[in-house]
């Protein structure tokens, strides 16, 4: 059997399956713009927004990046259930009090400054 090289057009629709392809094969190069939504995310990824309280947000907690700088305060937990690492050339704040729940570890890489 002589093998022929395969071209884009001879591919079927959903036939080529994600075990098909080799790490890191697909870059964003490939993926056109919109083509992937929040459900395609994986929930456990973090998007950095956190919880704000001020004049964009009417008393809910929300991020918002499109309003301007009307949100002044970062609301958090006090207390801290999952392990973290902050990488040494991340910068990380948290007003307190603050406690670290039984058998969670943060980890701080590079100087750790408390005032």
């Amino acid at each position: 059997m002589t093998i022929r090289k395969i071209i884009s057009r001879s591919i079927g629709v959903d036939v080529i399956a994600a075990e098909d392809l080799a790490n890191n094969s697909v870059t964003t190069a490939e993926i056109t713009d919109g083509a992937v939504t929040q459900a395609k995310l994986a929930s456990s990824v973090e998007l950095g927004v956190g919880a704000f309280l001020g004049d964009n947000s009417s008393g809910a907690l929300r991020g918002d990046t499109t309003n301007g700088k009307k949100d002044i305060f970062r609301v958090h937990e006090q207390e801290l259930n999952t392990n973290v690492t902050i990488p040494s050339t991340d910068n990380a704040l948290a007003a307190g009090p603050l406690s670290i729940a039984n058998n969670i570890t943060l980890t701080v890489s590079g100087n750790l400054t408390i005032v």
